[in-house]
């Protein structure tokens, strides 16, 4: 009772038909599925109130790091190139600041998600600006 290849084959043949489009439907979306990961460098500038300003500062980027589809990292990369993150810290006051970087000032485009940022957070001397006295504007 052997039974043929073509039997076996022609057998449920519908079934199988709808079995292997859906197998590659499933393969092709997890295929499709994978997220990439990326590092860009980020600038970060620091406003302080009038009559201040910084004199040290321990860095002025950030690297954010960032997971998502290859397309949506694609226009990441394109929208950020002169992108920087603007941080007030004029209500701080005088002195060493620290600042913590939020996450949410930084843009990214639908479908990409931020992993991480080094550093989280920047170190910033304020000091005021002193006018010359009188006598040293006259003698220049």
């Amino acid at each position: 009772m052997k039974r043929r290849w073509s039997n076996i084959v022609t057998e449920n043949f519908s079934y199988k038909v709808v079995a292997l489009f859906i197998s590659l439907i499933l393969w092709l979306t997890i295929l499709g599925r994978r997220d990439f990961v990326l590092s860009k460098n980020i600038d970060v500038e620091l406003i302080t109130a009038p009559g201040t300003h910084i004199v040290a500062q321990t860095t002025d980027h950030i690297k954010v790091k960032v997971s998502g589809p290859r397309s949506s990292l694609k226009k990441f990369l394109e929208s950020s190139l002169s992108q920087n993150i603007t941080l007030d810290i004029s209500q701080r006051g005088e002195g060493v600041v620290n600042v913590d970087i939020p996450l949410n000032k930084i843009e990214v485009p639908l479908g990409v998600r931020i992993l991480g940022v080094r550093p989280n957070q920047i170190q910033a001397e304020v000091l005021s600006i002193k006018e010359k006295p009188r006598d040293e504007q006259k003698g220049q």
